[in-house]
């Protein structure tokens, strides 16, 4: 036998052996069909592969939402041995997900993830279970809503940092953003300073989100279905997944023992750094709760931020009339002598509209992270088998005609009654349902707040002219992955009075 024979052989039969288990499992679910009917959905186009065929090459949550329109709120598809639920209504998620939480609290088993080593201590994505409970547990303690207030000083002085980064370099609002995002977790989460520029954890965070998106994106279908691929190795033709998992793996690592050591260097030293891990490693009692302050700090990157802060240029760079009003709202409450703190939010309600329009407009996580059965389920008369993904539709219910008038368009108004009041839409649903619901969701709306507000307030946002004097059109396009952000786009970040670098002088030096 040739030498190429003996090397693939044993792979030739891994992949010979996962396709017989599947043809198997095909044959017996045909002989096994529940007494109910699974929820609407495309036709299968293969007994055995199911509706990979079908499954969109991008942007997915438009797709559903098509589908949606043919088959109903509660579609049904399945990818070889794998079913999936795609639900687009509101009503529908808070039932299944809030009301029954107790089975739609846990995680697909995504082998990609298995590989990429997060299952195992990075709680957003951990299976529902007692180790999870102990891990939400302590994130609880240190991030609900009470508990997030003791972060206010320090997101305010990452925000003046930022505010002084714009102001000098504004042509470089992206990266100010994404060094924000991450100041403000690192600064949190271990009492570091980020550096302005080419900050080791800065980028491994960001390059760690472009991973993630690429292992939890619901395109892994073949290899959800073959998890017996997960032994190839990383060499073999084809295995690019087992390359990325790799070094996704390498990165996850990283970011929870790199700066884990730094704060435990500090405390060995004598020094007590301010920061939430160092606080819960004073009273640590055992490798579990060690296990998991590592998952959460690991886990606690600024994804949403940086997004959420990327579509708040692109909207008003598009949409000049809302910056006009929410300049006029600051000026009457504010004004210009002082820079806008966090005890001013109750009195801007245009500002807070604002927030909610841009977490609604552009929904960081369309599909958001998917959900599972731990049991079978009825469900307004359908079958929903045990380990079935569930995937909530945000973009839907963020679009949705029958709750918003003109979606597509950005419209903070839309959030404001009659008398100028708040209405009590919160678009809290843009976080999760249930018991997954986000934990960092309190510090994560508290940053981008303030660095909205104190932007409006210094700054005028305009489109870029081309060098005939032309103004350059911002479509309003996004990128297609698990966390969106706003395509590539460029706007003119003037400051509003030749003041502001005094305010933010000022402010920086009351703040540190």
């Amino acid at each position: 036998m040739a030498l190429f024979d003996l090397v693939y052989l044993p792979y030739a039969w891994t992949v010979a052996t996962a396709f017989l288990a599947l043809l198997g499992w095909t044959l017996r679910s045909r002989l096994s069909q529940p007494k109910l009917p699974y929820p609407p959905g495309p036709p299968a186009r293969s007994m055995i592969s199911g509706n990979l065929a079908d499954l969109p090459a991008k942007y997915a949550w438009h797709t559903y939402i098509e589908w949606g329109k043919k088959y109903g709120d509660i579609i049904h598809y399945r990818t070889f041995n794998k079913h999936t639920i795609v639900l687009n209504s509101y009503k529908d998620i808070v039932e299944l997900l809030d009301k029954r939480s107790s089975i739609y609290a846990d995680r697909p088993r995504l082998p990609m993830m298995d590989l990429m080593g997060l299952t195992d201590f990075n709680t957003g994505i951990m299976g529902y279970g007692p180790k999870w409970k102990f891990h939400r547990r302590i994130l609880q303690q240190y991030f609900r809503a009470d508990a997030s207030l003791r972060y206010r000083a320090k997101q305010t002085r990452k925000v003046n940092d930022y505010l002084n980064s714009l102001l000098d370099t504004p042509d470089k609002f992206k990266h100010h953003i994404q060094t924000l995002a991450g100041a403000v977790i690192m600064t949190i989460m271990y009492d570091h300073d980020v550096a302005p520029t080419n900050d080791f954890f800065v980028d491994l965070a960001e390059r760690h989100t472009v991973l993630l998106s690429t292992g939890i994106f619901p395109r892994s279908s073949l290899f959800q279905a073959f998890s017996i691929l997960r032994f190839v190795p990383a060499w073999f033709p084809g295995a690019g997944f087992k390359r990325l998992c790799l070094e996704s793996r390498k990165v996850a690592f990283d970011m929870r023992d790199i700066p884990m050591a730094a704060v435990q260097k500090q405390m060995k030293d004598g020094k007590t750094p301010d920061c939430v891990t160092a606080n819960f490693l004073e009273t640590c009692k055992s490798k579990e709760e060690f296990d998991a302050i590592s998952g959460m700090a690991s886990g606690a990157y600024g994804g949403r931020t940086m997004a959420s802060l990327e579509t708040f240029f692109q909207a008003i760079t598009m949409y000049p009339e809302v910056q006009r009003r929410a300049q006029k709202e600051i000026d009457e409450v504010v004004g210009s002598k002082r820079l806008i703190n966090y005890d001013d939010w109750s009195s801007l309600p245009y500002v807070e509209a604002l927030l909610r329009e841009v977490m609604r407009w552009r929904p960081v996580a369309p599909l958001s992270l998917a959900h599972s059965t731990t049991a079978d389920d009825v469900y307004k008369g359908y079958y929903i088998p045990k380990e079935t993904m569930i995937l909530t539709n945000l973009w839907a219910i963020a679009h949705d005609l029958r709750r918003y008038s003109e979606p597509e368009r950005f419209n903070p108004s839309r959030f404001i009654d009659e008398n100028g009041r708040l209405n009590n839409d919160d678009v809290a649903y843009v976080f999760g349902f249930g018991r997954r619901i986000c934990p960092g969701r309190h510090v994560a709306s508290a940053t981008i707040w303030l660095a909205m507000a104190t932007v409006l307030q210094l700054f005028n946002i305009q489109k870029k002219k081309d060098s005939s004097g032309k103004e350059i059109e911002v479509d309003g396009g996004y990128t297609d992955a698990f966390a969106i952000e706003p395509l590539p786009f460029e706007c003119t970040i003037l400051p509003r009075s030749t003041e502001s670098r005094q305010i933010i002088s000022e402010a920086m030096a009351k703040a540190y």
